[in-house]
């Protein structure tokens, strides 16, 4: 009735808690529809619609020249994004994705027809089990685990393939591959730069041109090996487990005696020299030829490293940890407490001119600053924890936010910083552009 009373108002606010609340306006093509608290939410700007069903819904559509959609339900159990570029889909560990390639370069103009993108590649994952891909050039391949396995680039190599595994298993790089027969225990090494025999953990032997060559006896017990290091030539490794090791080269010495009772590294790449004992608990590290260490630690009573303009340190971990980096115009701090259950941590970037604070305490509060933007939330669960995560600052963290502020832009020169906007019991009681608001709340606005 009210709407309907009000067919030519410019804008519109009603509010009726803890019912619905509606906001029109047409000056700046805005619409917010809100219905049972925090529940259903739908918010229309000339960019983008976004509509979220708590907890179980959030559509989000972006238009102009850069068209983004997507999708969550029941965040993370489904998700869904589509661009001009690629569509895809997730539900669980179960994966599907089509995407286009563009046309190529525009030829001559005498170089005959217009050229036109590439058909659609489709991919399908039920990870680990099943893979699906369909390419133009390719064509289209089905594996299905532990049956078979044929795919391009995954897992870091060129090409995998596997029957029954871990019957059979076979790892391609360029100019090597290799073959498990079952996987690990025999094995060779072949190609055109590749040869090798490998029966674990007893015996084996591998040699890549120009890259590494290896043999074991009793592996882990005995362990020979020689690797090539980009700029620094060969280095040679030893392990006599659990003995000794050493490693010898341009880059790296290395020493250790029982493993990790005692062990001194001097790495010449990093310019530094390590000693620790027991390795990683009581550990010292300096610069190579300096007299004064930049890391201490006897973990996990106590810990700091200083170096390259970065501090770290750590207090009866993971009780209290804090970490500085003062790099030229960029300086940040975090402080944290029990893996992230409490935190605080700002950033300034003076050559973007660009200011951070985060502030979260679980699960009570989350507090954030981005320049002259304050917002956060309070209690604040899940978001507490995770106060980056899209899905759940979407559909979640509104649940249990009994008390929210954000700042609102302000079009007057006397609040340069905006106007910060709260409200407490999911909307009973607001305060919006500096006006103080009830759970009840009528405003039009007709132009005049």
């Amino acid at each position: 009735m009210l709407l309907a009373s009000a067919p030519d108002a410019r804008a519109i606010d009603v509010k009726l808690w803890p019912l619905f609340r509606y906001a029109r306006d047409d000056a700046n093509g805005q619409l917010r529809w809100s219905a049972f608290g925090p529940f259903i939410e739908y918010v229309q700007t000339p960019d983008t619609r976004d509509l979220r069903i708590r907890p179980f819904l959030s559509v989000h559509q972006r238009r102009g020249a850069t068209p983004d959609d997507s999708a969550d339900i029941i965040y993370p159990l489904v998700s869904s994004r589509w661009t001009p570029d690629e569509q895809s889909f997730r539900f669980l560990l179960f994966t599907y994705r089509t995407q286009v390639k563009p046309p190529p370069p525009e030829p001559a103009p005498d170089a005959g027809p217009d050229p036109v993108g590439v058909p659609y590649a489709s991919r399908l994952t039920v990870f680990p089990f099943v893979f699906y891909r369909h390419e133009p050039e390719a064509g289209t391949t089905l594996s299905v685990l532990p049956f078979w396995l044929d795919l391009d680039d995954f897992a870091g190599w060129e090409h995998v393939r596997a029957v029954m595994f871990p019957g059979y298993l076979e790892l391609a790089e360029p100019r090597v591959e290799r073959r498990f027969y079952p996987f690990p225990f025999v094995s060779t090494v072949d190609g055109a730069d590749g040869d090798g025999l490998r029966l674990w953990p007893f015996w084996g032997r591998t040699e890549i041109a120009g890259r590494e060559r290896s043999r074991y006896v009793l592996w882990p017990f005995h362990i020979r090996s020689e690797v090539q290091v980009p700029g620094y030539g060969w280095e040679r490794r030893r392990v006599n487990f659990p003995f000794w090791s050493a490693i010898d080269g341009e880059a790296r010495t290395s020493r250790a005696w029982g493993m990790i009772a005692y062990t001194h590294t001097v790495d010449r790449r990093q310019g530094d020299e390590v000693t620790a004992s027991p390795w990683p608990f009581v550990l010292r590290a300096k610069q190579i030829g300096a007299p004064d260490y930049y890391t201490w630690r006897l973990a996990p009573i106590y810990g700091r490293t200083d170096r390259d303009g970065t501090s770290s340190r750590f207090y009866a971990w993971p009780l209290y940890r804090e970490k500085r980096q003062d790099l030229d115009d960029y300086h940040s701090t975090r402080r944290d407490s029990f893996f992230l259950l409490w935190r605080l941590q700002t950033s300034d970037d003076a050559a973007t001119g660009r200011h951070e604070r985060l502030h979260t305490l679980f699960p009570v509060l989350r507090a954030a600053e981005e320049n002259e933007r304050r917002y956060g939330q309070a209690p604040a669960i899940l978001d507490s924890l995770m106060p980056l995560n899209r899905g759940v600052l979407n559909l979640w963290a509104p649940l249990w936010a009994f008390a929210r502020w954000d700042t609102r832009p302000s079009a007057s020169p006397d609040d340069p910083e905006g106007i910060l906007d709260w409200n407490l019991g999911y909307g009973l009681v607001a305060r919006e552009d500096g006006h103080l608001l009830g759970p009840f709340h009528l405003a039009l606005d007709d132009g005049g």
